[in-house]
């Protein structure tokens, strides 16, 4: 299982808790290094994403044009997942390193 930093996956989050993002398709963005998911077997850190945009969120950042993966990034909803106990595929499309590390700076801005 060769899941890349930077993939869009479609994942069950559920079940979820309080305004926790649920769904049982839900787009992801794979933050953890592809060495990690490697050889961590199937252990991933995502975080999902939203059709919608709100430029003046600043915990949503929106992917550049010219994706299939449409709307924004919700940098603070990351999320350890198990994939072998999750229905999940990939969309087969991995996000510019550029913009991953915008979310990952993003989110450093929450626990640092």
């Amino acid at each position: 299982m060769k899941i890349q930093r930077g993939e869009v996956i479609r994942i069950n989050l559920n079940p979820t808790q309080g305004r926790e993002q649920a769904g049982n398709a839900r787009p992801c963005l794979v933050l953890s290094h592809t060495k990690y998911n490697i050889k961590r077997g199937g252990i991933v850190v995502v975080t999902p994403i939203t059709s919608t945009v709100k430029p003046q969120v600043k915990m949503m950042i929106p992917i550049p044009s010219g994706f299939k993966a449409k709307g924004s990034v919700i940098a603070e909803q990351v999320r350890t997942l198990d994939l072998k106990t999750r229905w999940w595929k990939t969309t087969g499309e991995v996000l510019p390193t550029e913009f991953v590390e915008r979310v990952v700076e993003t989110f450093k801005l929450i626990i640092s």
